[in-house]
């Protein structure tokens, strides 16, 4: 069967049928496999590691710091392309290159500052452990009942059978 023509008269690409790697090749590939953004596993750490650190900084910049709209709009912009899955790998150092400058010095500058402090962290057990949820709402209380209950009229007294009686049922407008 003659293959299908496009509009244009362009024919579709040829299919093209993987065939298995010989044994030779094969074995020569390396043991570490690169992940989906084409980096080793290393590299990959590394990269998201500073990704996580240039989000952060551009959140406490737009929660501290009162930019004008322009800024805070490119802000927030750059701050969801860092964290999209879509965008490529090149896009999102480019923009952490270009809002932070060198941003792994000053990853460095951060970790050299606030190093000191969190080898001095040290973490203890909370001893409230039977922390449970506590529902609290107003009690109902006999005075309160007895004040609505006298406030209000009792239906039997509203429509009393001699009331009723006594006057014919009439519209209350004129024609």
């Amino acid at each position: 069967m003659p293959p299908k023509y496009k509009p244009g008269g362009r024919r579709f690409p040829p299919k093209i049928i993987s065939k298995p790697l010989p044994q030779q090749v094969s074995n020569t590939i390396s043991t570490s496999e690169p992940t989906t953004s084409g980096l080793d596993e290393e590299s990959e750490n590394k990269f998201e590691l500073e990704l996580c650190w240039c989000i952060q900084q551009l959140e406490l910049t737009l929660q501290t710091t009162q930019l004008p709209d322009k800024q805070s709009r490119d802000a927030n912009k750059n701050l969801n392309s860092l964290r999209s899955s879509n965008v490529p790998l090149i896009k999102k150092r480019q923009i952490m290159r270009t809002t932070f400058g060198d941003y792994r010095a000053k990853m460095q500058k951060d970790e050299i500052k606030y190093g000191k402090n969190s080898s001095n962290v040290k973490f203890l057990n909370s001893k409230n452990k039977d922390n449970k949820s506590l529902f609290v709402r107003k009690a109902n209380t006999d005075d309160d009942d007895k004040n609505h209950q006298s406030n209000k009229p009792k239906l039997s007294s509203l429509f009393s059978k001699n009331q009723l009686q006594s006057e014919p049922f009439k519209f209350n407008f004129s024609l």
